[in-house]
């Protein structure tokens, strides 16, 4: 009998295709799709119980519920993510087997202090399920070791190119969902005249994105992080911009650009100076990386990016915005440069309900963090506790079309 399934795969599958089918095709598509674009379907017909007990007999493993659960819909995929053309159905799938070499090359960057995890992605080469059947050099692997209490196998995936170690999903159900958010981020930034690419899917995660910005403001940061962060997988403008000022403050620096904000002269009082304090800190990094983050940017910015560097890299910069949460940012400077680091703190905490955001996408004051004086005052917790105040004046909400 066939199982149920918690999760609606024909559902799913169908807004996907439907969604792709509707895309104006650009110049790079391949003219073999056309067929799939009148169909309005990137599946196949349902795998059957027959098809699914030949290929667990053949490759003498019960297969994870969540795969199996897609083939009982389609018995394979075409057009997974940007990257993958053709998944495999119940006749494709096989054991890789080291095929691609890859094994030996991966174990040559392993040393006596490698962690298990980078040993498990050094040996996925040997013993996973292949699952990719036709892609831009990119490998689908189901890992039969790497299973849950659900029965379910990690999917790993790796493409060269990436110049980025494999990616772990933690089921085929994962891995499917985070290859439809790809391919909706790859169609979202639309340019040269295409239409905008917009849906029912699209309308939802801007509708989410901008009660996120409204969230964030009101102190409910992880609501909004969360949202965000969905938004954002899916290429939804300003998501990125908007969660990176959430996790600058919570001390997460790495890959925080501001994207789609810091390049905006309303919010680049503000932003880029936690951008340019950041690059500074790590200097092993070339001053071209800091144009590169910029890019889209005016020469103007670019200009003035480069004179905040040097003042950071002197110790000159100061934080000085209009009104008072100014004024309390230079009381709070006195305070730290005094030693009371505790006061100064609260001086900014207090002031909070008289800062004014620069623009409905400003969620909170960040310029301070480049200040030589105020910028130490920030910790983890020091970031949450700024974050879950309520703070600014409610800001109209953007237009979910907006960039």
């Amino acid at each position: 009998m066939t199982e149920i399934s918690a999760f609606d795969w024909r559902s799913f599958l169908l807004t996907w295709s439907e969604e792709w089918a509707d895309c104006v095709p650009d110049e790079g598509k391949r003219t073999e799709d056309e067929p799939l674009r009148q169909a309005r379907w990137l599946g196949f017909p349902p795998a059957s119980e027959e098809r699914i007990a030949a290929m667990e007999e053949r490759l003498g493993r019960r297969m994870p519920p969540s795969y199996l659960d897609f083939l009982r819909v389609s018995d394979g995929w075409q057009h997974a993510g940007g990257f993958i053309w053709l998944l495999a159905g119940t006749k494709e799938a096989r054991w890789h087997e080291d095929e691609s070499g890859l094994a030996e090359i991966f174990e040559e960057y392993l040393d006596e202090d490698a962690t298990p995890g980078e040993r498990v992605e050094a040996d996925i080469w040997r013993r996973g399920l292949q699952l990719d059947v036709e892609s831009d050099i990119t490998h689908v692997l189901l890992d039969p070791e790497d299973i849950d209490e659900d029965g379910e196998w990690a999917v790993y995936t790796w493409a060269s190119w990436r110049a980025a170690p494999p990616e772990r999903h933690a089921d085929f159900l994962a891995f499917m969902r985070a290859m439809y958010a790809e391919f909706h981020s790859l169609e979202a930034p639309r340019r040269d005249g295409r239409p905008v690419f917009a849906n029912d899917t699209t309308r939802r995660l801007d509708e989410q994105r901008d009660q996120a910005r409204l969230d964030a403001l009101r102190g409910d940061w992880e609501r909004a992080l969360k949202a965000l962060d969905e938004a954002r997988e899916f290429g939804r403008p300003r998501a990125h911009g908007l969660g990176d000022q959430i996790r600058r403050l919570l001390g997460q620096v790495s890959m925080v650009y501001f994207e789609d904000l810091v390049t905006d002269p309303r919010y680049a009082p503000d932003l880029l100076p936690a951008l340019v304090a950041e690059h500074a800190a790590n200097s092993y990094r070339g001053d071209d990386v800091l144009r590169f983050q910029l890019r889209g940017a005016d020469d103007g910015l670019v200009a003035r990016a480069y004179a905040t560097l040097e003042q950071i890299r002197d110790g000159t910069y100061r934080y000085a915005p209009a009104g008072p949460f100014g004024e309390a940012a230079s009381r709070a400077r006195e305070q730290a440069r005094h030693g009371d680091a505790d006061g100064a703190w609260r001086t900014l905490l207090d002031a909070l309900p008289g800062w004014e955001p620069l623009g409905p996408d400003h969620l909170a004051p960040l310029g301070w963090v480049a200040d030589p004086v105020l910028g130490p005052l920030l910790t983890p917790e020091r970031g949450r506790e700024l974050l879950s105040a309520p703070r600014g004046r409610r800001q109209p909400i953007q237009s979910s079309n907006a960039r």
